[in-house]
């Protein structure tokens, strides 16, 4: 038997394995009956209806009376299987049809566009990316979004020591579904899960064979997309066992910035005189020299010349071996052509599973899956800003002094390019089983034992940057040698590792391609992350009870050792290079826990009451450095047919990740005015006395507004924990079948967050409240006037975050029988509150950009028809409400502010099957985007004057797919 393949079908047929390898979830129709084979008692797997996309917010839609449902399945969020898929729990399913629909060739890209979802890393971010697309439940962090394939946790996959799942890493072709939880649930997986949990239920279960090949490219000619996959199934051993195999490659080409209208420049905005300016870079081809900055007697101190006018302070080249006055905005640099917008990568895949009958009760079972990625990132050319002294004796110096502040896009050297090349491995092991059923007291009781491995190996190369150490011989003293070479050094103190002269100081294109091939670097970095899992677990019924209820109760215990490791370039590790500093991570942490949960069903189906069930969790864990307790409750209502309540409680927690724990150093380079500064005007008196102390003199004048931070780990840090709270209702009106509404609060507290306290947050602390713990980070260099040097920030436990809101889902199934079958949903997220507590301040990230995407509403709206004759049609809509935008992104601070406006994209689909069930061809076309909708224009974007984790950035996009079963 085969998957369903049509996008727009209702409902869906959808495998389902009933073990506690592979849970599932599913919904059944009212009136349906429902009938699950667990593997472990039967030769193959069986089907049960689903319902496409549904909202588990409170249960299923109906509910299935008495023993005869056995055997049970398993619902992502509990350990105990289920006789009816009824669930406590705070979860959305999203099938393979609605998966399909979304037109895309990555899950991860899907994901991107939930309401719960918001401001994590995908394809779309390319300064700051690596290829990777994650996603961030609630908008709380990745790390904080626990992702598990068929329930068991996945290698975290980037350039090494990572912390988060590549989504991309799991081919679409072999997602049957992907069950998203959103509440708390530590108790049951452990750490990571507090935003929530996100489970891809793989195709295990497939049999026959199924070939698929999707190609698309935006309307502008780029962005192309390929994606060639199959998969084929198969029983074996005369029933006793099944195995399947997928493979598949995928492709996608990029985007530059310069070929969309709205990031084609770096645009700016006035919030005074409330108008837009073209902005850009004022390192620039030609050079911008600040002519107060050259030293000319030698003494160290800048003398002001009059290179290109009369108290002209900047110049640029002329083109013919002068200057003239830089001119801003003209003459200011455009760096968004030579960026990505969208980023490049490729794909090969393979994954085989399987499982095979031993004796009567037990079976074993294997995964086992493949992933090699490349992806690029490219940005302009390096924006060399001062960083070695120009020598007055360069020969391409003409103003006989020591030139300090200057400034060049070094075009020569190309773009700057980074590649990662990754190879992903998994492989789980195991066996399952039920208990005998002339064992009694254990009835219905199954377990199960496996072993988990996973390793992620990357290299990663650069290009682009400079070594620093030759940037300085090249612009340092050189002279023409006897041959009539220019050389490097003096006379009597020759370089002659190669060096040669730069002119630096010349027009675009005056550096050579000798000066470029001994200065320019190309550098290579390595990186792992590896995870072992060793999961026991036992699950059923304790007891009966005399109101159609039961007891029922599930343990396991598992150890789990994670290692990464990242080794950068020997030249960045060193500094000196003009990309940032990076020290080498390693390091590993193991944990060893346990956790149980106990589900009493108090009544079921007695004296008009439909269900009531009470659901209690709770896991022990212990690391090298913490150990701790997490604990769940849940309960579950249902009064009377067509209406269930529903509430949990959650207490959960987050590891601190490899590089919070041992990364040895990193810089960063934030804005950042020093406190001792008076350039900008007078500093307050606590900030005055606590400069002194430090030694910086009175009146102080640095005029820097970057300040150099070193960011490292900290083996003593403390985990996350968090406080989870939901509780919600669904209503099913009797007098309209197949509508269901779902309305649900969520509550979620996060305390001593693992994070770097940020620049504002040290100097808030220190200058402004005398802190002494902060003021001792601040490292200052009396070389240089007592100038901030660097400023450390340990990764450590402060702050918190607190986030509500309300989650409201409508469905609609209407079968018109020779007219179709009619779908429509909608689901929307309100938010309430995201406040965040620095150490320092509290944001209000609700309405305004300061911490990203956070408007009040966020929703998706589907439609989808399908006739009896294989004709099909759709529609996708997600909408994100406007919010503010305030000058120098400080909503917070009371300052002028912009609106942005709403966003809505179109997206429609077309399909259209042949054949039977068993070999149909399915035909799919569609436009994503289909009104061209620009995203939401945000000035303080850091890419492409938007969000590039909220909206869409390809425009409109044309693609097909062709489906063939066999």
């Amino acid at each position: 038997m085969s998957d369903a393949v049509d996008p727009a079908s209702v409902p869906v047929v959808a495998p389902v394995e009933a073990t506690a390898s592979h849970p599932v979830s599913v919904i059944v129709p009212p009136g349906m009956a429902l009938t699950v084979v667990p593997i472990s008692s039967a030769a193959q797997p069986v089907v049960a209806p689903v319902r496409a996309g549904e909202d588990l917010t409170a249960g299923e839609l109906a509910q299935l009376s008495g023993p005869s449902a056995r055997p049970a399945v398993l619902v992502t969020g509990s350990l105990i299987e289920r006789a009816s898929q009824t669930s406590p729990s705070l979860l959305t399913i999203l099938t393979r049809d609605d998966l399909l629909a979304a037109g895309r060739t990555m899950v991860g890209d899907i994901l991107k566009t939930i309401p719960e979802q918001g401001n994590a890393i995908n394809a779309q971010v390319n300064n700051g990316g690596d290829g990777s697309t994650a996603v961030s439940l609630r908008g709380l962090g990745a790390d904080r979004t626990l992702v598990l394939l068929n329930g068991r946790r996945f290698v975290p996959v980037g350039t090494g020591a990572d912390s988060v799942v590549d989504l991309n890493t799991i081919p679409l072709a072999l997602i049957d579904r992907v069950e998203i939880l959103k509440e708390g649930a530590s108790p049951v997986y452990g750490s990571g899960a507090i935003g929530g949990v996100v489970n891809i239920i793989t195709r295990t279960s497939f049999t026959g064979t199924e070939a698929s090949l999707y190609t698309g490219e935006s309307e502008r000619g780029d962005g192309f997309t390929y994606d060639a996959s199959f998969i084929s199934g198969h029983r074996a051993a005369g029933g006793r066992g099944h195995a399947v195999f997928s493979a598949g490659v995928q492709r996608q080409d990029a985007v530059f910035a310069g070929d969309r209208a709205f990031s084609q420049f770096d645009k700016t905005f006035n919030f005074e005189s409330r108008t837009e300016l073209i902005g850009g870079s004022t390192s620039i081809p030609g050079g911008r020299l600040d002519a107060t900055s050259i030293d000319i007697d030698g003494d160290g101190v800048p003398d002001p010349l009059n290179i290109c006018g009369e108290g002209v302070r900047f110049c640029t080249s002329n083109g013919v071996g002068g200057f003239r006055p830089f001119i801003a905005p003209q003459d200011l640099y455009n760096f968004q052509p030579e960026n990505y917008l969208y980023t490049p990568s490729s794909r090969f895949n393979a994954y085989t599973a399987g499982h095979h009958k031993i004796g009567s009760t037990a079976s074993v079972f294997f995964e086992a899956s493949y992933l090699h990625r490349e992806s690029d990132q490219r940005l302009a050319p390096e924006p060399f800003a001062s960083a070695a002294t120009i020598s007055r004796d360069s020969i391409f110096n003409p103003f006989g002094g020591d030139v300090f502040s200057y400034n060049r896009r070094l075009e020569e050297f190309g773009p700057r390019t980074t590649s990662q090349k990754i190879d992903t491995l998994r492989t789980v092991v195991g066996l399952q089983g039920g208990i005998p059923d002339d064992v009694p007291a254990l009835e219905d009781w199954k377990w199960e034992l496996s072993y988990n491995l996973g390793r992620s190996a990357a290299t990663s190369e650069s290009s682009g940057n400079l070594i620093l150490s030759r940037l300085q011989n090249a612009i340092g003293p050189s002279f023409i040698d006897f041959n009539g070479r220019p050389t490097c050094g003096t006379p009597f103190a020759p370089i002659l590792d190669g060096c040669v002269p730069m002119n630096i100081l010349g027009a675009s294109g005056s550096i050579s391609p000798d000066a470029v091939a001994y200065t320019e670097f190309n550098g290579q970095s390595s990186g792992v992350d590896e995870q072992h899992t060793v999961l026991a677990t036992a699950h059923g019924r304790v007891a009966r009870l005399p109101n159609g209820g039961d007891i029922s109760a599930a343990v396991t215990a598992d150890f789990r050792k994670q290692s990464g490791s990242f080794t950068p370039d020997a030249l960045i590790s060193t500094g000196d290079t003009t990309g940032n500093f990076t020290a080498p991570i390693d390091g590993s942490f193991s944990v060893i826990e346990a956790a149980a949960e106990v589900q009493v069903v108090a009544a079921r189906d007695r004296n008009g009451l439909e269900r009531l069930e009470l659901d209690l969790a709770s896991r022990v864990f212990r690391y090298e450095s913490f150990a701790g307790v997490n604990t769940s409750a849940r309960a579950l209502l249902r009064p009377v047919r067509g209406l269930t309540l529903r509430t949990s409680y959650a207490a959960s927690f987050r590891e601190p990740t490899i590089p919070e724990l041992f990364q040895a150093g990193a810089d960063t380079f934030p804005s950042a005015t020093d406190p001792c500064d008076t350039f900008l005007g007078p500093i307050s008196p606590a900030a005055a006395a606590e400069c002194e102390r430090q030694g910086v003199p009175a009146n102080a004048d640095f005029g820097t507004f970057q300040q150099r931070v070193i960011t490292r780990g900290n083996p003593d840090v403390d985990p996350e924990t968090a406080m989870v709270l939901t509780a919600g209702a669904v209503v099913e009106p009797a007098g309209v079948p197949g509508l269901a509404l779902s309305v649900n609060y969520w509550n979620i507290e996060l305390r001593q967050q693992i994070q770097q306290a940020s620049i504002s947050t040290i100097f808030d602390n220190c200058y402004e409240r005398g802190i002494q713990s902060f003021c001792d980070q601040v490292h200052r260099d009396p070389f240089q006037g007592g100038a901030i040097d660097f400023v450390d920030s340990p990764t450590t436990n402060i702050g918190s975050t607190l986030t509500s809101g309300v989650d409201v889902a409508v469905v609609y199934n209407h079968d018109a029988r020779r007219a179709g079958k009619l779908r429509l949903r909608a689901d929307a997220q309100r938010l309430l509150n995201f406040d965040v507590d620095t150490g320092s301040a509290v944001l209000r990230g609700l309405d305004n950009y300061d911490l990203g995407v956070f408007p009040t509403l966020k929703a998706n709206l589907s439609a989808a028809w399908q006739h009896p004759r294989g004709a099909g049609a759709g529609v996708n809509v997600q909408f994100v409400g406007g919010f503010l935008e305030c000058d120098g992104n400080d909503c917070n601070g009371g300052e002028l502010s912009r609106d942005v406006a709403p966003y809505t994209k179109v997206d429609l689909f077309g399909s259209y099957a042949l054949g039977s069930a068993r070999r149909q061809t399915l035909l799919t076309v569609g436009v994503n985007n289909v009104l061209d909708r620009d995203p939401s224009l945000i000035y303080i974007g850091f890419a492409g004057d938007s969000d590039a984790s909220t909206y869409d950035y390809l425009g409109r996009f044309f693609y097909a797919r062709l489906t063939q079963q066999f």
